[in-house]
């Protein structure tokens, strides 16, 4: 048996939220789960899909958030249904309002968890699947065939840098 463990990883946070959701008080439910975030992106206006709408109406908007505490990868899966539960809170009718997508960054790579399974996403455990995001070769990240495009914001992208960086002489 290989008895190995992984070097341990940032947990971020993505969240969508609706305009009528305090964002402080879903920052303070994520601070309250998974310690204190250490860092926030930049708000963009989540306009790349539709997907949303339905359930949590128009004009969303989305930003990332990086935790102080560093995080076991394994747990990546606990993590979600976690997040799962938090998005329970905030429902108003029965319908969410906030959409919280849990995963983590490493010197190479994005990660981030779904319920949903696709070609390319890799169980994990209780109906969560993993996917690679984004990968981080030639001093940038680079896109993949099913990254979303949101993830490519610039925004994101100095966001996911920057916590790269802190990450990397953290862990040196």
């Amino acid at each position: 048996m290989i008895d190995k463990a992984p070097v341990p990883v940032k947990l971020i946070c993505a969240v969508t939220f609706a305009p009528s959701v305090d964002i402080e008080n879903i920052l303070t439910a994520l601070e309250n789960t998974f310690g204190i975030i250490e860092s926030k992106s930049e708000i963009i206006n989540f306009n790349h899909t539709d997907y949303y709408d339905s359930e949590m109406g128009t004009d969303l908007q989305k930003m990332l958030v990086s935790f102080e505490r560093l995080f076991k990868p394994q747990d990546l899966w606990l993590a979600k249904l976690t997040t799962i539960d938090i998005e329970k809170i905030f429902k108003k009718n029965g319908k969410r309002r906030i959409n919280l997508d849990p995963g983590y960054l490493e010197t190479s790579k994005l990660v981030l968890a779904s319920t949903k399974n696709f070609s390319h996403r890799i169980y994990l455990n209780e109906g969560i699947w993993a996917e690679v995001a984004l990968i981080y070769s030639g001093q940038q990240f680079q896109k993949l065939p099913w990254t979303y495009p949101d993830y490519m914001d610039i925004k994101f992208i100095k966001f996911l840098e920057a916590t790269r960086e802190k990450y990397r002489l953290f862990i040196r």
